[in-house]
């Protein structure tokens, strides 16, 4: 009861602070305005525990500030073995900043009803939700989602609803909130905070026009980040059709975004149906090989001991990642983690009274009571 009472307070916290923000954004004109309403963002998310911001680190983390590092970039595997993703994260005071002015642009900004990402409430379960027993899935992805929103565009959309932001206080937001990319234009990072929730504010229009020309042709639609889902009992997909070519004008033509080939799927109701990784064909469901791997690391665990399942785990991750492993050779993934992590996933797809979940989070509770 305890425990429901601690979630009940910080909701109602939560919502208070949401109001403050709400009733500050309508004052908002200054950089001293929006330095305020960062710290209230701030106290909202830590507390007792938020450090305020001062002027100084403010002006330190913008773009126009000398001699700042303002980016740290970094490699981590893909889920395709053997290929790099590059993470741009900010310096911890941007960082900080950051955090704050997303739940500022949260609380300003409600998604679209399609965008399944990155929002309170939502996630790869609930969009894959909506695909359960369609005969027909079409699966894309954008390429370089982040580095295609610019400032520009950022800037261009705070100065319109639901933000009506004054210009310079745009131009500071949309300076804290993007870099010198790949190609020296000035986009979001793959590693900032507020760029999950500005992608989604970039795609509203994006998603008002795909979910108007899927319910034209009675489909479903969906889009988590860049992993864009249509579903339905018609097979409106193959190349050439009005449907494809009236989605790509949307997408390319008009939204500026570019659809990867390579990552472009139809899947059939004979087939596994997957949304986000969740397959769908009955009802959200994990991969067969996802509870076959649990099984096998927990296995390694029971039979041989900790240290050797590590050693296991570790060899085979290097192999599935060998550019990685050349570039980070003190890098020690660790079982246990990743182990509870994996539990973690298939107790939000399959619930958590699902029997294959209880059966293996009960052997992996013996396991870390017996270390």
């Amino acid at each position: 009861m305890r425990l429901d009472r601690n979630i009940l307070d910080r909701e109602a916290a939560k919502n208070a602070v949401k109001c403050r923000i709400s009733d500050l954004c309508g004052c908002l004109h200054t950089k001293k305005d929006l330095l305020k309403l960062i710290n209230v963002a701030l106290e909202g998310l830590y507390g007792e525990k938020a450090s305020m911001v001062t002027m100084s680190q403010l002006d330190k983390s913008l773009k126009s500030s000398p001699n700042t590092v303002r980016y740290y970039r970094f490699l981590i595997p893909k889920k395709k073995k053997g290929e790099l993703r590059t993470i741009d994260a900010p310096e911890p005071t941007l960082k900080y900043i950051q955090q704050g002015l997303n739940l500022v642009l949260q609380t300003i900004y409600s998604p679209h009803s399609a965008a399944m990402g990155f929002v309170s409430h939502r996630s790869v379960v609930t969009g894959a939700r909506m695909h359960i027993g369609q005969r027909f899935v079409y699966n894309i992805d954008l390429k370089d989602f982040f580095h295609t929103v610019t400032s520009g565009r950022l800037y261009n959309r705070l100065t319109t609803k639901p933000f009506n932001l004054d210009r310079k206080v745009a131009g500071i937001i949309t300076d804290l909130c993007c870099y010198a990319g790949p190609e020296g234009k000035n986009v979001l990072p793959m590693g900032a905070p507020t760029s999950p929730t500005i992608t989604n504010i970039i795609c509203e229009r994006m998603d008002i026009k795909l979910t108007r020309l899927a319910k034209a042709y009675g489909l479903k639609y969906t889009r988590y980040a860049d992993d864009i889902t249509f579903s339905g009992m018609a097979n409106v997909f193959d190349e050439g059709s009005h449907f494809i070519q009236s989605m790509r004008n949307i997408i390319e033509n008009e939204e500026g975004f570019t659809i990867n080939p390579e990552k472009t799927r139809l899947c059939h109701r004979g087939m596994r149906q997957e949304v986000t990784g969740v397959t769908v064909n009955e009802k959200e469901n994990v991969p067969r090989e996802y509870a076959k791997q649990l099984r096998t690391m927990l296995h390694n665990w029971e039979m041989d001991g900790y240290d050797k399942a590590q050693a296991v785990f570790e060899h085979h991750y290097q192999a599935d990642n060998p550019r990685y492993a050349a570039t980070h050779s003190d890098f020690r993934p660790n079982l246990e983690s990743v182990v509870a992590g994996k539990l973690l996933y298939l107790k939000m797809v399959k619930g958590e009274t699902d029997a294959t979940y209880k059966a293996l989070n009960r052997r992996f509770n013996a396991l870390r009571c017996d270390v």
